[in-house]
């Protein structure tokens, strides 16, 4: 141990896409969708990622008979898609699969507009 960093015990920070991502899935109730978060609780050796396949976005959404499924990435800040997120996208976009990046609800509300899922205005 350093004598220049002390051994305090120090509350753990929530993520900023934590945040994110729970005022995304608050939002998605209030229009009646579900949502199910894919990645998993607990220690990861490696930095970043989840335990789940590599790419897979950070929500599982079914929503509206307009939009019955689709994938939602959660980003904050200056967060940006890693390769296996982007090769994911990709699939999605061939198989015709709806998905999205998202960094705050009004990205998921824009997006369940274009697809007719809902009507409205947010400010």
């Amino acid at each position: 141990m350093s004598n220049t960093q002390p051994a305090l015990p120090v509350a753990r920070r929530k993520s900023p896409e934590r945040q994110v991502s729970k005022a995304i899935v608050k939002f998605l109730h209030m229009v009646g969708c579900s949502a199910v978060y894919s990645t998993e609780q607990g220690y990861r050796p490696q930095k970043g990622g989840t335990r789940t396949s590599p790419g897979i976005p950070d929500l599982i959404v079914f929503g509206t008979p307009e939009l019955p499924f689709f994938f939602i990435e959660v980003k904050a800040g200056k967060g940006r898609l890693r390769p296996s997120q982007i090769e994911f996208q990709l699939e999605c976009s061939l198989g015709g699969i709806p998905h999205l990046v998202a960094w705050d609800v009004r990205d998921v509300f824009d997006f369940m507009e274009q697809h007719g899922a809902i009507e409205g205005v947010i400010n």
